[in-house]
């Protein structure tokens, strides 16, 4: 019994060392500086609130003048160093404070993690997993059976390749829209739908981010090579024209089509002033016919990452904190966003109603089934021509200019994914109750019901 007293006074002689050095290690507040890529409603303010949180939890947890303060940087401040081009991950790798002339840390969608794989990240696939599905992928010990969690692959993915940056998810943002087009594609009310085959031949230039601009484009391939139509007829920026304003782009006739974000952005971001998509027009007409469901984009995650030897100045508190933190915030900043979409879209289909012309009306439409298995069956070519390089035949080469590092990278985030989604498909398939039956006659004891009887746009 003596011995095993003895050994119980080590044990706590050794945690009351290890917390006191923990605690001396945490005295030493932090500012960590960001840029951030966007100021949209659901994805900008959220990293935001995610500072302010991180801040409050470290001067709680650890006390007084312990805290880590990320600070986002504004106007001349938050350019790119020329050296960087657009890669802003080269630019984090670089940093700051340790005497580069990059960024200690900055707020990125998950594409500027990589243009090869960095979808997955952001969004996962087309017709892919929801938000709640994705989540058992990033942070379940999903990969390697049940040895890491898909947030491990993607960290070590990067190290592998010696990016030099720590990456935190920080951000969550509910479905996007997935078109605002001059025509419908499915039927409305009084209009019929041009279906993809009108799409395809329309001449419409689209902003459309990949990989949904390269999806997109492959379906039309598809009706062309397949005899439907003739000829491919659009075309995609990469930019925004007219000085990074959509609306101004779609005014000046050079942009006639764009899918953008969530209804809560799309006000934030479309809804300038007295314009909106159903005021201002290009020579194919205002692009007032607001597309779902979001099948390029199901959820949206978004990141922060820091420059390692930022990072390591850190103690394993304020590091731990962080990534609590962050993984937190994916929750509340998804609940929070969520919450406001409802309100949003009705704000947009009421926003031209009263001023007696039709012809600016804001129209909610869906995509037609058929159509949605052509972009489909695009989305599943698109996925493995990424992996080799070559087209479906096998001997032409896409063309992508992708390296072949990061084609491995890409072919091992999609096969950990694969096996994810493979073995919980089956509960996926059955476990939700068809969506338009959920409140469907539900009535409070006054009558009211719980859900909109008011149907924009139903597809025929």
């Amino acid at each position: 019994m003596k011995n095993c007293r003895s050994h119980l006074s080590a044990v706590t002689a050794a945690l009351l060392a290890c917390s006191a050095a923990l605690a001396s290690q945490a005295a030493i507040a932090v500012e960590i500086k960001f840029r951030s890529f966007s100021g949209s409603a659901a994805i900008g303010p959220p990293a935001d609130e995610y500072a302010r949180k991180l801040k409050n939890i470290t001067t709680t947890a650890l006390g007084s003048g312990s805290e880590v303060n990320f600070v986002r940087l504004s106007g001349p401040a938050a350019n790119i160093n020329p050296k960087f081009g657009t890669d802003i991950m080269a630019a984090v790798a670089e940093g700051k404070s340790t005497g580069g002339v990059g960024f200690d840390a900055a707020y990125i969608s998950g594409g500027d993690l990589n243009r090869a794989w960095g979808f997955l990240y952001n969004s996962g696939v087309p017709f892919g997993p929801t938000f709640d599905e994705y989540m058992g992928f990033l942070y379940g010990k999903s990969v390697d059976s049940g040895a890491r969690t898909g947030l491990d692959l993607l960290q070590a993915t990067l190290d592998s390749r010696h990016r030099n940056v720590v990456v935190i998810p920080i951000v969550g943002s509910t479905e996007q829209g997935s078109g605002w087009f001059p025509r419908p594609i499915g039927n409305v009310p009084g209009m019929q739908g041009i279906g993809m085959e009108g799409l395809c031949q329309s001449g419409w230039t689209f902003r459309y981010l990949p990989p949904a601009e390269f999806v997109l484009g492959r379906a039309c391939d598809n009706l062309v090579a397949s005899g439907k139509i003739p000829a491919k007829n659009i075309k995609f920026i990469a930019a925004v024209p007219g000085g990074g304003s959509l609306l101004s782009g779609v005014r000046a006739d050079t942009l006639h089509a764009f899918e953008f974000a969530t209804p809560t952005d799309d006000i934030s971001q479309v809804f300038v002033g007295a314009d909106n998509p159903g005021t201002v027009s290009s020579s194919f007409g205002p692009p007032r016919f607001m597309h779902f469901p979001g099948w390029q984009q199901q959820y949206l995650i978004t990141h922060m990452i820091i420059n390692k030897q930022v990072w390591d100045s850190l103690t394993p508190g304020q590091q731990e904190l962080a990534k609590s933190m962050g993984r937190d915030h994916i929750v509340s900043s998804y609940g929070e966003i969520l919450r406001t979409q409802g309100p949003s879209l009705s704000f947009i289909l009421n926003a031209n109603r009263n001023d007696t012309n039709p012809d600016n009306d804001i129209v909610l439409t869906a995509w037609p089934k058929k159509d949605l298995e052509l972009l489909r069956d695009a989305t599943i070519q698109f996925l493995n021509e990424r992996t080799t390089g070559l087209k479906a035949d096998g001997i032409t080469p896409t063309g992508d200019g992708l390296t072949l590092e990061d084609r491995q990278d890409y072919a091992t985030i999609l096969e950990a994914l694969r096996k994810y989604v493979r073995n919980n498909d089956q509960y996926w398939d059955v476990r939700q109750v068809p969506t338009r039956m959920r409140f469907e006659d539900w009535e409070n004891l006054n009558g009211e019901s719980w859900e909109n009887k008011h149907k924009h746009g139903k597809q025929k």
